[in-house]
């Protein structure tokens, strides 16, 4: 019952109303209450913030609320890969026969993910999905210093990315809107790819004045010119309300730490490392 009236309801134009309501500034008092309320119910740790509540005009500010740095420092190890966000890992794995592991028993495709170009980019390749609850920071960051000179945009659905989603909704990462971000590296390349999510008003990214969500089935190859140059720990982007981020390594480029899934991650948090 539930799976169907998810697939009844006009997903994509909710997330895009989320985001206008979540723009719209309130009084401060008001604000504030809701901001509590919302803390409350997800555990946010509002200590971290590094812009005072009352400071704040739109509950999107909230939501896309900066960290104290000193917080989240950057693992500054040689050839290290750092988590790109706070999260849970979900899953992760090789990639094998051009599949990747959504959930126990249910398996997607690269192919439908990235697109032919990319796939073949990552092809037996290793996988590492991250999921962001509502009470995660919610910004972007990179997980190696590299240069990005173009990325991808996937027009798609917006099914929840929740454990509801991921165990009921076969391929569910390649159906939704997603943002591909090839990152090129010392040691090969590292993709970085933004799945948008039920009530996600927008995925924007610091590159490009592109965001998700336009509301125009596309699907778009676009250089970055010139050329930009990233350190570690870098913000790149963010989502407007929850999401997943999934990063693809090239074959036999990668060497994970020991995670398990389930482990809570913090952007700058080592999990794993670049081969030679």
């Amino acid at each position: 019952m539930r799976y169907l009236l998810l697939r009844l309801l006009p997903k994509n134009l909710l997330s895009r109303i989320a985001g206008i309501l979540s723009d719209i500034e309130l009084p401060t008092p008001v604000l504030s209450s809701l901001i509590q309320l919302y803390s409350q119910i997800y555990d946010v740790k509002l200590h971290e913030m590094k812009t005072p509540i009352g400071s704040m005009k739109t509950f999107n500010d909230f939501f896309t609320r900066e960290l104290k740095p000193e917080l989240r420092p950057i693992d500054p190890t040689p050839g290290s890969v750092v988590s790109p966000v706070d999260g849970k890992i979900a899953e992760f794995g090789t990639i094998e026969q051009g599949l990747l592991v959504q959930a126990k028993g249910i398996l997607y495709s690269l192919h439908d993910l990235v697109g032919e170009k990319s796939a073949a980019i990552f092809k037996d390749g290793f996988f590492l999905t991250i999921y962001l609850s509502p009470a995660d920071y919610h910004r972007i960051h990179l997980p190696i210093s590299g240069k990005i000179r173009n990325f991808s945009y996937i027009s798609g659905n917006l099914w929840p990315v929740n454990n509801f989603g991921v165990q009921r909704i076969g391929g569910l990462f390649s159906l939704n809107e997603r943002i591909i971000t090839p990152i090129e590296g010392e040691h090969g390349i590292v993709g970085l790819v933004k799945v948008g999510a039920t009530i996600v008003g927008k995925i924007k990214v610091d590159y490009s004045d592109l965001s998700s969500n336009s509301n125009q089935e596309t699907q778009l190859n676009l250089p970055i010119v010139p050329e930009r140059a990233y350190r570690k720990g870098d913000e790149i982007g963010l989502f407007q309300l929850g999401s997943t981020v999934i990063l693809l390594f090239e074959k036999d480029q990668f060497k994970p730490t020991n995670i398990l899934p389930g482990t809570l991650v913090k952007v700058g948090q080592t999990i794993g490392s670049m081969k030679n």
